[in-house]
């Protein structure tokens, strides 16, 4: 059976989309990884898993199926998401640091208070999904995250990391139509051609923002936007 094969020995490679494994397994596999050998779950289908409070140590999720699979407080640190469908997945207090998401389908998702430090998200589907209190910072463009909640999400320039260069959110080219930005902090943050439409930004703060080419129609809280004056609107 692929699965033995792969705790036993973790040979690197793509597993059978159809093969279904259970928590004990998942956590035996990455028992016996190595930063040299992370755990490869590549196609794996680990979909309803409650794999909450996992390590997973750099592990390939490249796609995984991931639909309503519990992450709560889960470590996903430098994990691989590429292409990974992970549809009402809750990674409620998880760490994603590091973490790659190419195309990686999150829609109505669960990251609340969840820590994407540094994170790719180059064409994610982040539509319905619920990311409030959650701290981003990484390339999102041309990410979709209609109808978002993003209430008090920390999306703004991080100041302890400027020696790295300016650390923020690139949401060029995203589509934020009907999105929630009650209270969430987007300082510096690239909004360029971002699709704003119907999105609350009551109590959001814009300082510095680059909005330039953004469709701000029927934007809700407008009177109480902060930093409205200081954001960039060039051309």
């Amino acid at each position: 059976m692929l699965v033995a094969v792969v705790a036993a020995n973790l040979t690197p490679g793509p597993a059978c989309a159809q093969d279904r494994i259970t928590r004990d397994q998942v956590v035996a596999i990455l028992a016996r990884a190595s930063p040299e050998h992370p755990a490869d779950f590549t196609g794996q289908d680990l979909s309803g898993l409650d794999l909450s409070g996992i390590d997973f140590k750099r592990a390939n999720l490249t796609k995984c199926r991931l639909v309503r699979t519990n992450f709560a407080k889960a470590r996903l640190f430098s994990a691989t998401l590429t292409d990974a469908v992970a549809t009402d997945a809750d990674f409620t207090g998880a760490t994603l640091d590091l973490a790659v998401g190419y195309r990686v389908d999150l829609r109505r998702a669960v990251l609340r208070d969840a820590n994407l430090f540094a994170v790719i998200l180059y064409d994610a589907n982040l539509s319905d999904a619920d990311l409030s209190g959650a701290r981003l910072i990484g390339p999102v463009t041309n990410a979709n995250a209609a109808r978002a909640k993003l209430v008090k999400a920390n999306l703004g320039v991080d100041p302890g990391n400027q020696s790295m260069g300016i650390m923020r959110v690139d949401a060029t080219g995203v589509d934020f139509s009907g999105a929630d930005f009650t209270g969430a902090n987007l300082r510096k943050m690239l909004l360029i051609r971002a699709n704003l439409t119907g999105a609350d930004l009551t109590d959001a703060d814009v300082t510095g923002a680059d909005l330039a080419g953004a469709v701000l129609k029927d934007v809700r809280g407008r009177d109480r936007i902060r930093g409205l004056d200081q954001a960039v609107f060039h051309d």
